[in-house]
């Protein structure tokens, strides 16, 4: 059994190891009708969405950002419910978020939201979905804390 096993893995070495293509087995040449295929390229100005190419498109509008101080404007409806609130004021004036400053709950926090006439930070906002799933604590989770990471600025 062990012989028959080592002739047929030195067979297969051998038959593996040749020193390059025969020359047989090579295809034949083309014949001198058969032609090469036009290459058709496309123009880069009829590729994409927008017409032109993208040198030739015109310079986008500064975006404007809202300078409404809080509770001066509206909410506007969500293009979808999936998709979180903007946030209707300017938030220029607020400075960084950090663990232990969020000067967003000064007026979002439930806790004062309605005496403010803030919309209150959602109770979706204090479950730990990583650590406690299912259940709701008394502050904003960590994952949760930095609004503008999901909520954006309202612009012009």
């Amino acid at each position: 059994m062990k012989f028959t096993l080592l002739v047929l893995s030195l067979a297969f070495v051998l038959s593996c190891s040749s020193s390059g293509p025969d020359e047989s087995s090579a295809p034949p040449a083309e014949s001198p009708a058969a032609a090469p295929m036009a290459v058709v390229s496309t123009p880069d100005s009829e590729i994409g969405l927008a017409p032109g190419t993208a040198f030739e498109q015109p310079p986008q509008a500064p975006i404007a950002f809202n300078r409404v101080d809080p509770g001066e404007s509206e909410l506007r409806a969500r293009p979808n419910a999936e998709f979180p609130p903007v946030i209707p004021h300017s938030v220029e004036e607020f400075g960084p978020i950090t663990m232990t400053e969020n000067p967003c709950l000064d007026c979002h926090n439930a806790d004062v939201a309605e005496d403010m006439g803030a919309v209150a930070v959602p109770a979706s906002h204090r479950m730990d979905l990583r650590n406690s799933p299912g259940e709701y604590g008394d502050e904003v989770t960590g994952a949760r804390l930095v609004c503008t990471s999901c909520h954006v600025e309202m612009t012009e």
